[in-house]
C-alpha cells in the first residue's frame, strides 16, 4: 500500500496512517510519496506516484482537498484501484460552492476512472486482524484487544468512540470504519463486506442518515441469511439531533419511529446509546445470534440491596426473575445444609454458613438451573487488593458451558476498582460495569431474539427508494372520506349527509337520538377547531342549533361536503389505525391507543405494508394497548385482521397518501365501529 503526502511530522494528520502501520506491526510492504521528503518514518519517499516501482493495492491521501483530484487520477493511471481520501471539503453544503464543486469533480472522476474510494472527509480504516491500520489519526491505543466485531459509522470521531470503549471493556474488535462523505463507498457497502468476512460475528454501526433505504433493507436481510447481527445507533431521533445530522453531514433523518419498526421487522437490534452498541454485541460473541426472548433471569449477588435494583430494572423489561426449581432447591439442602438458595441468590450469605470454598460449586449449580434463560452475577465496588481471589472462585462456576447464559456484572468506581475490572475482561464472559447496564443489555438482545422467528417483510426489498412525496396532495371531505374507508372495509356507525336544517333534523329523527353533527368540507379539515363537531345531541332543538351554528359559516357545499348527521356510539376504549408513505420505507400502518390520546402518548404500532398478521401482533404487543386488547381475545383477533386487511389495500393503491381511522372504538360487546375518518390522495 502506499500513503500519499505522508510526513513524520509527531501528532500530525499527515504522520498518522505510516505510524499507525508500523506501530500496529504491519507485515506488508509500506511506500511513501511526498516530493519534498527523502524519508517518513525511515520508509525512502517517491517523488510521484508513477515512480513507484511496483503498483500498491491501495493509496490512502493525506494531501489538501485542492490536490486530491490530480492525486487520485495518477493513482487510476498507474493502476492503483482504491483509495481512502482523509481531507475533507468535498459536499460540505450549499454554503460551500468550493465543496460542491470539488464533490462533483471526485464524482465524475470515479465514474470514468472506475476507482474505488472510502471517504474523503474520513479518518479511514483499522484492521486489527491483519495488523492493517492506515488510520488518520493517533487517538487509539497500540493495544486494542483482537476479535470478532465489525464496525461502521459515517463520523470518524464516533467511530474512535466506539472503538476506544469497546476495547476499554474488553470486547475485541477486527474492524473498524468510518465511511465519511461516502461519495463512493457507502455504509452499507462496508457492512455487507463485513458480513462476508469469516472472522467477523457482529457488525455495530452508528447512522446519520440511511442515504439509501433499499440498500440497508437489502444488507439488513443478507444479515439475517448470514445470522450475522447488526447493532445499530440511530442518530437524529430529536428536533435538535435531526438538526445537527444535517448539518453535519447532509444526511436526511428520516421519522426516528418508522425506522425503529422497520429496523426491527428486518431483525436489525436498534440501541439508544453509543455503549450499548458493545455491549450487545458482547452477547452476541458470546451467546451467538440471538433466536429466542430471554423472559427469565437468575441472579448470584453478593448484595441483597443489588438484587433489588435488578428486579426493579429487569420488571418493565419484561423480564422475570422466577425461583430455583425444586430440584436445586432439594440438591442444595442436601449438599450444602442451611444454605437457603433464592432468586436473587445471595451468595454473601451462603459465605458465610459454609466458606469461601464452596462459592464455585454453588454459583455452577444455580447457573445450570433450567429455570432461567440467562444467569447474572452481579458484583458489588471491589477495591480490596484481594479482589483476585474473591472474584475467580464465582467465575469458575460460570464460565464452564451451561444450558443458562451467563454474564458478569460490577459496579466500577475509576482507578480503584480497576484490578478488579483487569480480572473481569479477562474471564472471556460478557462484562459490565453495572448491573442495570446488564440487564438493559441483555432485554435488548432479547427482544431481538422474540423477533427472530416472525417472517420478513421481503416486499420491502423488492421496493425501490420512494423518495419525496412531490406529487401533491389533498385532504378528502369527511363525508368522502367516510366512504372511502367504508369500501375499503372499515365498520363505520350509520351517518347521514345533508345540507339544511330541515334535513339534518329528518335525518336525526331517522337515526335515532342521540346523534352526533358534523361539518364535511375541504375548506375546515380539522373540523373540531374549526367549530364544526357537536357530540351526542339528544333533542331536535339541540340537532337544529348545531346545524345553524355551521350553516352560519356561510359556506357553499360542492361534492363530499355538507353536514354529517350520524349515530351516537359509545365505546369502552378508542382505537386508532392510520397509513402514511414514508419517504424512505413507503406505505406504513399505524394501530394503536386513539381518540384524544393518539398524540399525547403516542402508544402506536407501526409496520410496513402490507402487513404480515404475526408482525402486527409483535409490533403490538410491544404497546400498552396491544397489552390491554389482548384481555379480549376475540376483538383483539379482530382489530387485527383489519389492521392487516387496511395495510394490504393501502400498498396497493399507489394514488391513497394516507388515511386516518379515529377513533375507531371498542365496544363493550367487543366489536368495532369507526366514528371519524380522513383520507388524503394524489390531486389528478
Amino acid at each position: 500500500m502506499v500513503v500519499i503526502g505522508a510526513t513524520d511530522t509527531p501528532g500530525a494528520m499527515t504522520s498518522a496512517p505510516v505510524r499507525n502501520l508500523v506501530r500496529h506491526g504491519y507485515s506488508g510492504q509500506i511506500s511513501v510519496v511526498n516530493p519534498r521528503r527523502d524519508e517518513v518514518c525511515g520508509f525512502p519517499c517517491y517523488a510521484e506516484v508513477i515512480a513507484l516501482p511496483e503498483v500498491p493495492d491501495t493509496a490512502v491521501l493525506v494531501v489538501g482537498a485542492a490536490r486530491v483530484p490530480q492525486v487520485l487520477r495518477q493513482c487510476a493511471e498507474h493502476g492503483i484501484r482504491t483509495a481512502t481520501v482523509i481531507a475533507g471539503g468535498f459536499d460540505e453544503g450549499a454554503a460551500d460552492a468550493e465543496g460542491e464543486r470539488r464533490g462533483t469533480e471526485l464524482r465524475e472522476l470515479l465514474r470514468e476512472t472506475g476507482l474505488r474510494l472510502l471517504g474523503p472527509n474520513t479518518a479511514g480504516l483499522v484492521n486489527l486482524t491483519d495488523s492493517y491500520v492506515p488510520r488518520g489519526s493517533l487517538n487509539h491505543p497500540a493495544d486494542l484487544p483482537t476479535g470478532r466485531v465489525g464496525i461502521v459509522t459515517q463520523s470518524g470521531g464516533l467511530c474512535n468512540i466506539v472503538l476506544n470503549r469497546a476495547g476499554a471493556n474488553g470486547v475485541g474488535v477486527a474492524m473498524a470504519v468510518a465511511t465519511g462523505n461516502q461519495l463512493d463507498l457507502d455504509l452499507w457497502d462496508l457492512a455487507r463486506y463485513m458480513l462476508d468476512d469469516d472472522g467477523i460475528d457482529v457488525i455495530v454501526m452508528v447512522v446519520e442518515g440511511f442515504k439509501s433505504p433499499a440498500k440497508f433493507v437489502e444488507v439488513a436481510l443478507y444479515a439475517r441469511a448470514v445470522r450475522k447481527p447488526i447493532v445499530l445507533h440511530k442518530l437524529g431521533s430529536s428536533d435538535a439531533g435531526r438538526k445537527m445530522v444535517a448539518t453535519h453531514s447532509g444526511a436526511l433523518a428520516g421519522a426516528p419511529d418508522v425506522q425503529r419498526a422497520v429496523m426491527a421487522e428486518l431483525g436489525v437490534i436498534q440501541v439508544d446509546d453509543i455503549d450499548q452498541l458493545w455491549e450487545v454485541a458482547s452477547l452476541v460473541t458470546a451467546w451467538g445470534p440471538p433466536v429466542s426472548a430471554v423472559k427469565t433471569l437468575g441472579v448470584i449477588t453478593l448484595s441483597g440491596g443489588d438484587g433489588a435494583i435488578l428486579a426493579d430494572v429487569a420488571g418493565p423489561l419484561g423480564i422475570t426473575l422466577p425461583e430455583p426449581t425444586p430440584l436445586l432447591r432439594e440438591s442444595a439442602a442436601k449438599r450444602w445444609p442451611g444454605v437457603h438458595v433464592d432468586n436473587p441468590f445471595d451468595s454473601q450469605a451462603a459465605t458465610a454458613v459454609t466458606g469461601r470454598s464452596e462459592w464455585p460449586e454453588q454459583v455452577a449449580a444455580f447457573a445450570d438451573d433450567t429455570a432461567y434463560d440467562v444467569v447474572l452475577l452481579s458484583l458489588p465496588v471491589l477495591a480490596t487488593p484481594d479482589v483476585v481471589p474473591v472474584i475467580a472462585p464465582h467465575l469458575q462456576g460460570l464460565s464452564a458451558p451451561r444450558r443458562a447464559r451467563t454474564a458478569v456484572s460490577m459496579w466500577t468506581a475509576g482507578a480503584a476498582t480497576e484490578p478488579a475490572s483487569a480480572v473481569l475482561r479477562a474471564c472471556r464472559l460478557p462484562t459490565f460495569a453495572s448491573s442495570d447496564r446488564a440487564i438493559r443489555a441483555i432485554a435488548t438482545y432479547g427482544l431481538c431474539g422474540r423477533r427472530a422467528s416472525l417472517p420478513l417483510p421481503v416486499e420491502l426489498a423488492q421496493r425501490s427508494d420512494p423518495g419525496p412525496l412531490v406529487d401533491a396532495t389533498a385532504t378528502r371531505p369527511y363525508w368522502t372520506s367516510r366512504q372511502e374507508l367504508a369500501a375499503l372495509g372499515v365498520p363505520l356507525n350509520d351517518a347521514v349527509l345533508v345540507s339544511d336544517h330541515d334535513a339534518a333534523v329528518e335525518a336525526a329523527r331517522v337515526l335515532g337520538y342521540p346523534v352526533t353533527v358534523k361539518l364535511s368540507s375541504t375548506e375546515a379539515v380539522h373540523k373540531a377547531d374549526a367549530g364544526g363537531v357537536f357530540l351526542g345531541l339528544r333533542s331536535e332543538a339541540e340537532v337544529g342549533r348545531a346545524t345553524e351554528s355551521i350553516l352560519r359559516r356561510g359556506l357553499a357545499f360542492g361534492a363530499g361536503e355538507g353536514i354529517v348527521i350520524e349515530a351516537h356510539i359509545d365505546g369502552t376504549l378508542p382505537a386508532f389505525i392510520g397509513g402514511h408513505r414514508d419517504p424512505e420505507f413507503g406505505p406504513i400502518v399505524l394501530a394503536g391507543l386513539g381518540g384524544g390520546f393518539v398524540e399525547p402518548y403516542a402508544d402506536i404500532a407501526r409496520a410496513t405494508c402490507p402487513a404480515d398478521r404475526r408482525r402486527i401482533e409483535s409490533a403490538l404487543a410491544d404497546t400498552t394497548f396491544g397489552r390491554m386488547l389482548a384481555r379480549r381475545a376475540a376483538t383483539l383477533d379482530s382489530f387485527i385482521d383489519l389492521v392487516v386487511h387496511l395495510s394490504s389495500l393501502f400498498a396497493a393503491q399507489d394514488d391513497l397518501v394516507s388515511f386516518d381511522v379515529n377513533p375507531l372504538l371498542v365496544r363493550a360487546d367487543g366489536s368495532l365501529v369507526a366514528v371519524d375518518a380522513r383520507t388524503s390522495r394524489k390531486e389528478r
